[in-house]
């Protein structure tokens, strides 16, 4: 199954509304199950470069198959593996909270990523993306 731009919008569009609930500035990415970008948006008065964040972390979500926030726990028990993905993929991945695998019966579909909000902030706007995105498939 592969993910659709109107699926991306649907979960930055719901993304964009939570940030905004929460006063937040983001960027928000939506990628394939390849890393490949399907969509992006950067809100106004989010910081500079926010976008790559976002689709770092959207990457690194689905190259680990993991949200970021668990893969960085990997420096401690397989560094490894988080060290050659970081050797394979220098400029692409960002392993720092915000970053969510999307999966479709256990299968990961693609990642969003957002980038930009205060601590913690970024996973809650993923995951409010991904409950409307899982909601409109229903």
């Amino acid at each position: 199954m592969s993910l659709t731009l109107q699926e991306a919008r649907t979960i930055i569009d719901a993304g964009i509304a939570r940030a905004r609930e929460l006063d937040q500035r983001v960027a928000i990415a939506v990628v394939d199950e390849a890393g490949n970008l399907i969509s992006a948006d950067k809100m106004d008065g989010a910081a500079l470069h926010r976008e790559q964040f976002a689709v770092g972390k959207a990457f690194a979500a689905v190259l680990m198959r993991m949200p970021t926030t668990e893969a960085l726990k990997l420096q401690e028990t397989q560094p490894e593996r988080l060290s050659g993905a970081l050797a394979l993929f220098p400029t692409q991945l960002y392993f720092v909270s915000g970053g969510i695998p999307l999966k479709v019966d256990g299968q990961v579909v693609g990642g969003v990523g957002a980038g930009g909000g205060a601590a913690g902030m970024d996973e809650k706007v993923c995951e409010a993306g991904i409950a409307a995105w899982e909601k409109a498939r229903r």
